[in-house]
């Protein structure tokens, strides 16, 4: 993990600030916040930033369509003139600063460090950072608890989100290793997650945890889940949702194999030449659901947490793995169309040019 990045906690309140605006190409659209000036120091502000600065004073995005950045802080600073607000602020290798969430100062807040020292302390893997949170994988209090899902093998895993900028709660999310190809699909969606409720001493708490957790029943549900996805078809409308994020994720960079869509579309088939048409959106939503693909749920799961596991940037593997999560969470469309299959295909993607075979189904 990078451990250049920095990050900074302040004390401020919101007349402190001084915010710069850019006009969008579309001028009906409203003008957006480029950065925000504090002490001297241009902060980019991120997505969590507005979350939280929304949720800590009871407003929504959509003020800002009839109100201009400079008059809503002005009003709540005329409101609120006494309030502090805490700033975390990122600094990555290259200078760069942003800003994270803000909180309440009197909120308990884990740092950096302290998350690092507990990641380490319970023997923590694949610990990555992405805005604002820290996210490591562990193994359960009763053990790997190897089981047999119809042809694949999987060991339990949990996942736990430690958000290090002072806003939501830790989070834990029950996961899956696939041990033929070290895929970790992971549960998240919130039937199978976990909120950690921190007092004033949040590294207790998380280090209580990560001593304590296990989930039997959950990790049944999966499995049921997971078994229920091998003996699925996969629907028309589920490949689409799974295409359209691998294609709004190349797009934003956040997938690293150039060759993603290609390789998707020889897993689910050609759907526009199996049911000759010229666009698929040309069915219904509810049409969709119900003709076939070629490929099963279980393709469709695999196919994401190996993008997910081997090919995407850190925000880019949290949507993926949110797509799974959702995927079983639900009922599937066609659940329980398909015969028990023999075998899976072990990997899907071979680089960008790469030629691959269908499932063995």
């Amino acid at each position: 993990m990078n451990s250049a990045v920095q990050f900074d906690y302040q004390l401020a309140r919101v007349n402190d600030f001084r915010v710069y605006t850019e006009q969008t190409e579309d001028r009906r659209t409203p003008a957006r916040a480029t950065y925000l000036e504090y002490e001297g120091q241009k902060l980019k502000p991120t997505s969590r930033f507005w979350r939280s600065f929304f949720m800590r004073f009871g407003i929504s995005d959509s003020i800002f369509r009839y109100f201009g950045y400079e008059e809503v802080f002005d009003r709540i600073s005329e409101r609120a003139p006494s309030d502090l607000i805490r700033l975390c602020v990122e600094t990555n290798n290259k200078g760069k600063k942003r800003l994270l969430a803000v909180s309440n100062p009197k909120r308990a807040v884990i740092n950096y460090e302290e998350t690092m020292a507990l990641v380490n302390r319970f023997d923590g893997q694949n610990v990555q950072y992405n805005n604002g949170v820290i996210r490591s994988t562990h193994t359960p209090r009763s053990g790997f608890g190897t089981v047999t899902i119809g042809t694949d093998d999987f060991q339990h895993r949990y996942v736990l989100d430690t958000p290090i900028d002072g806003f939501s709660q830790p989070k834990i999310h029950l996961s899956f290793l696939r041990l033929l190809c070290t895929n970790g699909m992971i549960g998240y969606t919130r039937a199978f997650r976990s909120e950690l409720n921190v007092g004033k001493d949040v590294g207790y708490c998380i280090a209580r945890a990560l001593d304590s957790y296990d989930n039997d029943d959950g990790y049944g549900a999966m499995r049921q889940r997971f078994l229920s996805a091998q003996t699925s078809w996969a629907s028309i409308y589920e490949c689409e949702q799974l295409y359209r994020m691998l294609k709004r994720l190349q797009h934003s960079q956040d997938i690293t194999n150039n060759g993603v869509l290609a390789d998707f579309q020889k897993v689910s088939g050609n759907l526009n030449e199996l049911y000759g048409l010229a666009n698929i959106d040309a069915l219904s939503v509810k049409r969709q659901r119900v003709l076939p693909s070629r490929c099963r749920v279980y393709d469709l799961l695999n196919f994401a947490s190996e993008v997910a596991t081997h090919h995407a940037t850190p925000s880019g593997n949290q949507s993926l793995q949110s797509f799974i999560g959702q995927l079983i969470a639900d009922e599937y469309d066609m659940e329980g169309t398909a015969e028990k299959a023999s075998e899976f295909e072990d990997f899907f993607l071979t680089g960008d040019e790469g030629q691959l075979p269908l499932s063995r189904n």
